[in-house]
């Protein structure tokens, strides 16, 4: 097979033949590894992704309909459709003049509940939506129809 030149079947190096079979195998784990997947083939769930603030302006509120696109304004990922909220009274805090933390309630505010219908991938951290990890607790500024809300994600549960 080599013979006494170094070559491989008399016609090409062997030390150049190795350096082509790992040059080949480099290539084919690049391809595999980035480009043979298929993001698409993932199977997606509808989830119900809760969302929770402890204060919003009425104004904000009053402009909320349920039915609407609801959407992440930091990553221009379309989140679902918002399928119910509810408001109550606001939940604020405060430091008084002897140091203590005390709750208030500021007027024209109100603590906002969402709760989101969207299609997702389930992972082990949260979900994906449009590449993007959301988890509970994310802090995230959305769209829900006109409305711009600083909410923080608060639950995720698959639909039965």
């Amino acid at each position: 097979m080599v013979d006494k030149n170094g070559k491989l079947f008399g016609k090409i190096n062997l030390i150049d033949f190795i350096i082509v079979l790992i040059l080949i195998a480099l290539v084919a784990f690049v391809v595999f590894k980035f480009i043979g997947r298929n993001d698409n083939d993932t199977a997606l769930t509808q989830v119900r992704m809760s969302f929770y603030s402890d204060e919003v302006p009425e104004f904000v509120v009053d402009a909320l309909e349920e039915g609407t696109s609801v959407l992440d304004s930091g990553e221009d990922v379309t989140l679902g459709t918002l399928e119910s909220f509810k408001s109550g009274a606001p939940l604020g805090f405060e430091t008084d003049t002897d140091g203590e933390i005390k709750a208030v309630t500021r007027k024209g505010y109100k603590s906002l509940s969402l709760n989101v219908l969207a299609n997702a991938e389930m992972t082990e951290h949260g979900v994906k939506i449009g590449g993007v990890l959301y988890g509970v607790g994310h802090t995230l500024t959305i769209y829900a129809g006109k409305a711009k809300i600083y909410i923080k994600v608060s639950a995720i549960q698959p639909v039965a």
